[in-house]
């Protein structure tokens, strides 16, 4: 009997943390070929219309649907189509997908329609890109930054603090430690440049509105 215990706890302990496999076939997320959404992934993972897993590291290819990694992601995830991949750990690497969602830190690039990541970020390439954390660079329509900011290139760049470029049509920055460059330049405090038609900044600039060129008061 005690024997049939050890057993049956160590199948639930096998089910309930899974494995590490090198290769799945996924149909749709919980309905997958030679690994389940328990187990982690080392190596290869085709996804026809989704896949879950634990850990997920090497070339990770989706042709539409929702992937989800409970855990970390390492290596590069291609969607083809309409792919949503979401991270609710860290990222390392390259993800290609219509919406990169990243619980975490991404420590590499996303490219797609929408990014969001949670944590600091490196890399944002999209029509709207968003890191809560740290973010190093922004290219897309509208780019948002929760924290510190160092390059911005949008039609709308937003970043709590500005450290060094802001390049769009409309850029504001609740603190501007850089540059910031395009038509209209916004900060609340101003403790760098700006470049542009209209550039106003509420506190610390040489003048509240200036065009052209707007700077801090003591340089």
């Amino acid at each position: 009997m005690k024997k049939l215990l050890i057993s049956a706890f160590l199948a639930v302990s096998a089910l309930s943390f899974g494995a590490t496999k090198s290769a799945q076939f996924s149909v749709l997320p919980g309905t997958q070929f030679g690994a389940t959404k328990n187990d982690s992934i080392d190596g290869f993972s085709f996804n026809l219309l989704g896949a879950e897993n634990q850990n997920v590291s090497g070339f990770d290819l989706s042709l539409l649907g929702y992937r989800k990694v409970k855990g970390d992601f390492s290596g590069f995830h291609l969607g083809l189509f309409i792919d949503v991949l979401k991270v609710e750990g860290n990222a390392r690497g390259l993800s290609l997908s219509l919406w990169n969602s990243i619980d975490g830190n991404l420590n590499g690039g996303a490219l797609g329609l929408v990014n969001t990541v949670g944590g600091n970020s490196i890399c944002e390439i999209g029509f709207v890109n968003y890191a809560k954390g740290n973010s190093t660079v922004q290219l897309g329509g509208v780019n948002v930054v929760d924290s510190q900011s160092t390059v911005q290139l949008g039609f709308v760049d937003y970043a709590k603090i500005n450290k060094g470029l802001q390049f769009g049509f409309v850029n504001y920055a609740e603190t501007n430690k850089g540059l910031q460059l395009g038509f209209v330049n916004v900060a609340k405090r101003l403790e760098g440049f700006q470049v542009g038609f209209v550039n106003y900044s509420e506190q610390n600039a040489i003048f509240p509105v200036l065009p052209i060129v707007n700077f801090r008061k003591t340089l």
